[in-house]
């Protein structure tokens, strides 16, 4: 007969390996090769752009709102953006980013708050991207991972879904969309 311990020990680890699996689901940029209308991450976010979104727990409950003003000013290297996020919660966040053109499809940066260095890639209408964020979590900082899946639309709208997680295991996702 097996230990209890040996039964939960199996248990979590069972869960994590399917956590770590979920985190990696999904599409990417590289599935959109080809589709349009075409994504330019430089030139889409250069200049004035705005959205609007919601953040959703793990159980998919909206925990807040929020709406972003940012501007982007091209460089020849590629494009430093500058975000303010406004939650309905009242709290606010700045964020600038300096983003490089790597070739044709890839894309670097690194921003204020991020740890490590970001990358995308853009693909037909498709720009992934993959960070790692230091978000502040009751007086402790705490290491998250962000990937973000852009879909331009017809008429300039840009899709975004992003999921969050820690050590593999899901933390929640975004729902967002850009407007120039």
């Amino acid at each position: 007969m097996m230990s209890p311990w040996l039964t939960l020990r199996g248990l979590i680890v069972r869960l994590c390996l399917c956590g770590s699996l979920a985190s990696c689901t999904g599409p990417r940029a590289r599935d959109f090769a080809g589709k349009g209308p075409p994504l330019d991450p430089k030139a889409y976010f250069s200049g004035h752009v705005r959205s609007w979104g919601m953040v959703e727990s793990r159980s998919g409950k909206v925990s807040d709102q929020f709406s972003t003003q940012m501007h982007g000013v091209p460089r020849s290297d590629g494009l430093r953006l500058t975000q303010d996020f406004n939650y309905a919660s009242g709290r606010h966040e700045h964020r600038v980013w300096d983003i490089h053109v790597v070739d044709a499809h890839h894309f670097e940066g690194h921003a204020n708050d991020s740890v490590g260095v970001a990358h995308g890639e853009a693909w037909g209408n498709a720009f992934e991207w993959n960070y790692t964020l230091a978000v502040k979590v009751k007086g402790h900082t705490v290491n998250v991972n962000f990937r973000q899946i852009m879909l331009l639309q017809a008429g300039g709208v840009l899709l975004n879904r992003v999921h969050y997680s820690k050590f593999g295991l899901r933390l929640g996702s975004v729902s967002e969309f850009f407007r120039k």
